[in-house]
């Protein structure tokens, strides 16, 4: 499905990181990933994703302020928010700032799938 996007997973868990990337890998997706904001911000200064799966919660810099700091650098993507609390507040919050669509954890790896290719449009 991929062909070779290339896919950045922001989480501070290191089993989620890895499933994801697993999961998306198969999928034909170029696959990054980064343990907190700062280290996403790093990577997304440098290079192009055409989507980043982007966890609220983190240590250092939650995913609210990388979506601040990405529309200051003027790096739009898709972004999808993935956040271990359901909160409306914060969802219409993260649409505000640019993000794509917004999805709680747990999550079904299939509906995740299905988000995403929703997303890019495919």
């Amino acid at each position: 499905m991929g062909h070779n996007l290339k896919m950045l997973c922001v989480d501070d868990h290191p089993d989620l990181r890895k499933s994801l990337q697993e999961q998306f890998a198969a999928e034909d997706f170029d696959v990054d990933t980064a343990e907190d904001g700062l280290a996403a911000l790093e990577k997304i200064k440098n290079t192009h994703y055409d989507i980043i799966l982007l966890d609220i919660g983190m240590p250092r810099m939650d995913g609210m302020k990388v979506l601040k700091e990405m529309k200051k650098l003027n790096k739009y993507t898709n972004v999808i928010m993935l956040t271990a609390t359901d909160d409306v507040p914060t969802a219409i919050e993260c649409v505000k700032l640019g993000a794509k669509d917004y999805i709680s954890k747990p999550y079904d790896p299939e509906e995740l799938l299905h988000v995403v290719i929703k997303v890019l449009g495919a």
